[in-house]
């Protein structure tokens, strides 16, 4: 069934509420992409130019888990080499960076990896690569992170890029090595972003952006890596923009590039030709003073089912 503004008594467009993620290969194909280092064009979020404002609105999540995770392995925290895998603007380094021995970076974007060089300085190891060919050695490192990465992967042949990217980083890991996925399930980007309902055909490409998590979990075990009931974790409570940020400006974050910055998918709003529609729907919602309750209503769906899913496993000893 869908949900329909006459049932929520707002001027809000239908979104689907469907259990079930939309397959990728159902998915009109995006007609918007950008060329990466290696000349291909699997991108959809411009992020030379969004990159340079990212800062402003993201804060790391997912710290604890990862640390807590460390620790829970075969050598001391201060001992233990970190690769961050799709580094951004170094945002998680620089709150893991002083807890671990070392830790280096690695990310795709040009954009990305310029302000990461400036947030970080130049003696740490950055590097610019793709993530299904890891430009480091064999068991280099104790631990990786990736967070917030493979929804920017090419989706074809059932998310073949993501399971070469676990493999990459089954190799690179130490035996006993963690890696900490930090990701959203397709439904979490349905339900858990409240300006998504606003834009149907983003939805849907972002929701086959995100590979289901059964196929997560599929492709890491497919790697070697041990999957188990404590794997997967789901925070309700944190946004992934900054708690301070992420309703500051309640619905007029739409209005302000610098926030829609802060999340790929106001980009996809965009290249779907959406954003202009969305941003009128919510001019009139509060121009009959619903806006707020609609929010309301959009952040309650929210807690309920968070905007991140971690998956923390790690590479067997023998």
């Amino acid at each position: 069934p869908t949900r329909r503004s006459s049932d929520l008594a707002f001027p809000v467009v239908a979104y689907s509420e469907s259990a079930m993620p939309i397959p990728a290969q159902s998915v009109a194909e995006e007609k918007v992409l950008h060329t990466g280092f290696d000349g291909k064009t699997h991108e959809y979020c411009p992020y030379n130019e969004t990159s340079k404002t990212y800062d402003q609105t993201r804060v790391p999540l997912g710290v604890n888990v990862f640390l807590g995770s460390l620790a829970q392995g075969n050598w001391e925290l201060k001992n233990q080499s970190v690769l961050d895998i799709g580094c951004g603007t170094g945002t998680f380094i620089r709150s893991v960076q002083g807890k671990v021995g070392t830790i280096s970076g690695m990310d795709y974007n040009d954009g990305m990896l310029k302000q990461a060089k400036e947030n970080l300085g130049k003696d740490l190891n950055l590097k610019q690569g793709s993530a299904d060919c890891l430009p480091f050695e064999d068991a280099q490192f104790h631990a990786c992170s990736m967070n917030q990465v493979i929804h920017h992967f090419p989706m074809d042949e059932n998310y073949s890029f993501l399971k070469r990217s676990f493999e990459e980083a089954f190799r690179v890991l130490q035996p006993g090595g963690v890696f900490h996925l930090n990701t959203s399930t397709p439904e979490q980007q349905r339900d858990g972003f409240w300006w998504l309902s606003l834009f149907p055909e983003a939805t849907e490409k972002m929701m086959a952006r995100f590979p289901p998590l059964d196929i997560v979990k599929k492709y890491m075990r497919d790697s070697g890596f041990i999957v188990d009931s404590d794997s997967v974790s789901v925070p309700l409570e944190r946004a992934l923009i900054a708690e301070d940020k992420y309703l500051e400006q309640g619905v007029m974050g739409a209005f302000d590039a610098d926030y829609r910055n802060g999340d790929s998918s106001w980009a996809m709003a965009e290249n779907c030709g959406e954003l202009e529609e969305g941003q009128r729907v919510i001019k009139e919602m509060l121009k009959a003073g619903t806006a707020d309750a609609w929010l309301a209503e959009r952040e309650a769906l929210r807690k309920q089912v968070g905007q991140a899913t971690f998956v923390t496993v790690r590479k067997p000893l023998h």
